[in-house]
């Protein structure tokens, strides 16, 4: 699926896990980020993949509402969300993810600056 509307990276980034590697943290602040807490997240899909990536995530107290500097090349997205957990009851796991997306900026590929 090309991914290239703001619907499109809404679906993609719904349900992204965002504690691989342990707590999420702000990428600004490095705040905790916990169950529950409005989060603005950054994603982007370079013009020749079809994978969108989730890259940061910002605490509401950092409130970053636009994107600053696009990058050439990109199909960029931020949005705001939710932290949720699902819990998977045959592995006794449980993650952290992102709900109720809501596309707040977005950036075409052509819009960034080359670097």
């Amino acid at each position: 699926m090309s991914v290239d509307s703001a619907t499109a990276a809404k679906q993609c980034i719904t349900g992204w896990s965002v504690d691989i590697h342990g707590t999420p943290l702000c990428q600004y602040c490095t705040k905790e980020l916990l169950e529950g807490d409005e989060v603005t997240v950054y994603a982007y899909r370079p013009v020749e993949d079809q994978v969108v990536s989730v890259a940061r995530l910002y605490c509401s107290e950092c409130n970053h509402r636009e994107i600053e500097h696009p990058a050439l090349g990109c199909y960029e997205w931020l949005a705001e969300a939710r932290l949720a957990t699902i819990s998977d009851v045959a592995h006794q796991s449980h993650e952290r993810t992102l709900t109720g997306i809501d596309i707040i900026d977005e950036c075409g590929p052509k819009e960034g600056d080359a670097r």
